[in-house]
């Protein structure tokens, strides 16, 4: 799926992201689910390991689930992230990138992006510890950095530097549709996840010898647990995607990109180090 090259409205961003999505997803789902198995395998072991129904027993063991979910994320996130950002590459520029080419790109890029990944969010972390609205500044100024320490082969403070630089003056336009995109990944994930419990409640309330108390249904559980997980695989990927078609706006807007591209070019090389080829 080739793209026409050229600026891309807010329109184009979220409609050529649908496109993409859908003309991919059973890629993008494949390498998702490869890459993040242990933390979904975690969330659906809860009611085996835990008692969920009673929280303030079980406060213990869903910390150190909770606690290994996300160093699992941290951790194996950037594999899914690189492949992703892969793919999209090779989609704008009219080619198609099999699984398997994907994630070998990806483990090229995992360190520089892990390192930087965490640099980032801690940045961000204490912006919003500070005050929320420092906290915001920063994830828009760094939204980029997964696009440019994969695709323009820079890391640490080089990348940070480099995002800060290409966000200048696009900050209030990629604020906007990022949001617009989280928002409506939010509702319907939401939507989803109320439907799901109304019909399928993963707690009952059972009648006992000592009065009411809550039970878990195990089927119940594991089918909204998954079907959750489904539909935020399948907005973060969206996600990722409009946040890739922002940054290669900007760099069309700011660097004349689409005529590198044209001309067969360096691929995502930074104008500083177009020498570096990913």
């Amino acid at each position: 799926m080739k793209f026409p090259l050229g600026k891309m409205s807010v329109g184009d961003v979220l409609d050529r992201g649908l496109k993409l999505l859908f003309a991919r997803l059973p890629v993008f789902y494949a390498i998702n689910l490869m890459v993040l198995a242990p933390v979904l395998v975690l969330a659906l072991a809860v009611p085996f390991l835990v008692d969920v129904a009673r929280p303030e027993a079980a406060i213990g063991g869903l910390l150190a689930l909770g606690l290994a979910a996300l160093l699992c994320v941290v951790v194996l996130q950037p594999i899914g992230t690189a492949a992703i950002l892969h793919i999209i590459m090779q989609e704008y520029r009219g080619k198609s990138a099999s699984i398997g080419d994907a994630l070998s790109f990806a483990f090229t890029r995992f360190g520089a992006l892990l390192g930087t990944s965490i640099l980032v969010g801690v940045l961000v972390v204490v912006g919003f510890i500070c005050c929320i609205i420092p906290g915001v500044y920063l994830y828009v100024s760094y939204i980029f950095v997964a696009q440019v320490v994969v695709l323009e082969r820079l890391s640490g403070g080089a990348a940070l530097g480099r995002c800060q630089k290409l966000i200048e003056g696009h900050r209030g336009r990629v604020f906007g549709v990022v949001l617009l995109v989280l928002i409506g990944g939010k509702l319907v994930e939401t939507g989803v996840d109320k439907g799901l419990e109304a019909v399928l409640p993963p707690v009952k309330v059972v009648a006992a010898a000592d009065g009411p108390r809550p039970e878990v249904s195990v089927p119940n559980y594991l089918i909204n647990t998954l079907a959750g997980g489904l539909v935020q695989i399948l907005f973060s990927t969206y996600a990722a995607v409009c946040t890739t078609l922002l940054y290669l706006d900007v760099r069309i807007r700011k660097e004349g990109f689409d005529l590198e591209l044209a001309a067969g070019g360096d691929e995502g090389a930074s104008p500083r180090d177009a020498e570096d080829r990913w």
